[in-house]
């Protein structure tokens, strides 16, 4: 059952969502479901800094008095510019001085280093004989033929 013994309810960065779900994965010995596993793959993926970083990056953002929530989707998108950064603030309407600003792109520039490099999954396709275009009309009137006789 989802939710089973949560006492609390707190927004998790995808380190941390991967840690847990690997823990879990350990513990039961068995497959998780269709679910579980997507959002396993989905955290090892796109989770930018190790568990202990993020953890570290998240407490340094709410010392800045950054919400925890917009904390969380900092250290998960890691913004790489000041108008990256303004998205996010915006959206969770978070209003910062121009002096927390600046410490706020200095903690994501100084993690940043730390980051996983993201390299997009590029899914390779069979190579399928491909007739040229004009051999494809005359193969046609072939295989009616065929079907005549």
């Amino acid at each position: 059952m989802i939710g089973k013994g949560a006492n609390t309810i707190r927004p998790a960065t995808l380190a941390e969502v991967e840690k847990i779900l690997e823990k879990r994965q350990g513990v039961g010995g068995g497959e998780f479901g269709f679910e579980q596993q997507t959002s396993l793959e989905y955290a090892k993926r796109f989770s930018h800094l190790k568990h202990s970083d993020a953890k570290d990056m998240l407490e340094e953002l709410e010392k800045l008095e950054v919400k925890t929530e917009t904390a969380v989707k900092i250290v998960d998108l890691l913004p790489k510019n000041k108008s990256q950064l303004m998205l996010v603030l915006q959206k969770d309407k978070v209003e910062l001085s121009e002096k927390a600003l600046a410490k706020v792109e200095e903690v994501i520039a100084d993690y940043s280093k730390k980051a996983k490099k993201f390299e997009p999954k590029v899914e390779s396709v069979p190579d399928a004989p491909v007739a040229p275009a004009a051999e494809a009309p005359e193969a046609a009137p072939e295989k009616a033929e065929k079907k005549k006789d």
